[in-house]
Protein backbone atom coordinates (compact mmCIF):
# COMPACT_ATOMS: atom_id res chain seq x y z
CA UNK A 1 0.00 0.00 0.00
CA UNK A 2 1.46 3.43 -0.90
CA UNK A 3 2.55 5.92 1.75
CA UNK A 4 1.60 9.59 1.58
CA UNK A 5 3.05 12.60 3.42
CA UNK A 6 0.76 14.85 5.45
CA UNK A 7 1.36 18.02 7.49
CA UNK A 8 -0.70 19.21 10.44
CA UNK A 9 -1.70 22.90 10.15
CA UNK A 10 -1.98 23.15 13.96
CA UNK A 11 1.34 21.73 15.23
CA UNK A 12 3.27 21.58 11.88
CA UNK A 13 4.05 17.86 12.31
CA UNK A 14 4.80 16.07 9.06
CA UNK A 15 3.90 12.36 9.05
CA UNK A 16 3.23 9.44 6.69
CA UNK A 17 0.02 7.50 6.22
CA UNK A 18 -0.35 4.17 4.36
CA UNK A 19 -3.64 4.02 2.51
CA UNK A 20 -5.21 2.93 -0.79
CA UNK A 21 -4.72 5.22 -3.81
CA UNK A 22 -8.48 5.90 -3.81
CA UNK A 23 -8.07 7.67 -0.43
CA UNK A 24 -4.81 9.50 -1.22
CA UNK A 25 -6.22 13.05 -1.14
CA UNK A 26 -8.50 12.61 1.89
CA UNK A 27 -7.37 14.44 5.05
CA UNK A 28 -5.61 12.41 7.75
CA UNK A 29 -5.85 12.95 11.50
CA UNK A 30 -2.64 14.27 13.09
CA UNK A 31 -1.23 11.69 15.54
CA UNK A 32 -0.37 14.50 18.01
CA UNK A 33 -3.62 16.48 18.21
CA UNK A 34 -6.13 14.80 15.81
CA UNK A 35 -6.37 17.95 13.64
CA UNK A 36 -7.27 17.12 10.03
CA UNK A 37 -3.99 17.34 8.09
CA UNK A 38 -3.62 17.87 4.36
CA UNK A 39 -1.42 15.94 1.98
CA UNK A 40 2.02 17.33 1.21
CA UNK A 41 3.34 16.75 -2.29
CA UNK A 42 7.05 16.02 -2.38
CA UNK A 43 9.52 15.29 -5.17
CA UNK A 44 10.07 11.57 -5.63
CA UNK A 45 13.55 10.25 -4.90
CA UNK A 46 15.38 9.25 -8.04
CA UNK A 47 18.75 7.61 -8.36
CA UNK A 48 21.19 7.27 -11.22
CA UNK A 49 22.08 3.63 -11.89
CA UNK A 50 25.39 2.80 -10.21
CA UNK A 51 25.32 5.71 -7.75
CA UNK A 52 22.85 4.46 -5.15
CA UNK A 53 24.93 5.89 -2.32
CA UNK A 54 24.98 9.38 -3.86
CA UNK A 55 22.27 11.90 -3.02
CA UNK A 56 19.87 12.58 -5.92
CA UNK A 57 21.11 16.18 -6.28
CA UNK A 58 24.60 15.13 -7.38
CA UNK A 59 25.54 14.87 -11.04
CA UNK A 60 26.04 11.41 -12.54
CA UNK A 61 29.63 10.22 -12.88
CA UNK A 62 31.60 11.23 -15.98
CA UNK A 63 30.80 8.95 -18.89
CA UNK A 64 27.41 7.91 -17.50
CA UNK A 65 24.95 7.12 -20.26
CA UNK A 66 27.65 6.31 -22.81
CA UNK A 67 27.82 2.96 -24.55
CA UNK A 68 31.00 0.96 -25.10
CA UNK A 69 31.76 3.13 -28.16
CA UNK A 70 31.59 6.38 -26.17
CA UNK A 71 28.23 7.41 -27.67
CA UNK A 72 25.10 8.37 -25.80
CA UNK A 73 22.08 6.33 -26.75
CA UNK A 74 18.46 5.79 -25.87
CA UNK A 75 16.16 2.83 -25.63
CA UNK A 76 13.03 4.62 -26.86
CA UNK A 77 9.92 3.21 -28.50
CA UNK A 78 11.77 2.86 -31.83
CA UNK A 79 14.27 0.47 -30.34
CA UNK A 80 17.97 0.82 -29.71
CA UNK A 81 19.34 4.03 -31.31
CA UNK A 82 22.81 5.61 -31.31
Amino acid sequence: MPKYDFRCPQCDLQFEVSRPISQASEPAACPNDATPAERVFTMPLTFVKGSESSPPSESPPAGAGLDSHGHGHTHGPGGHTH
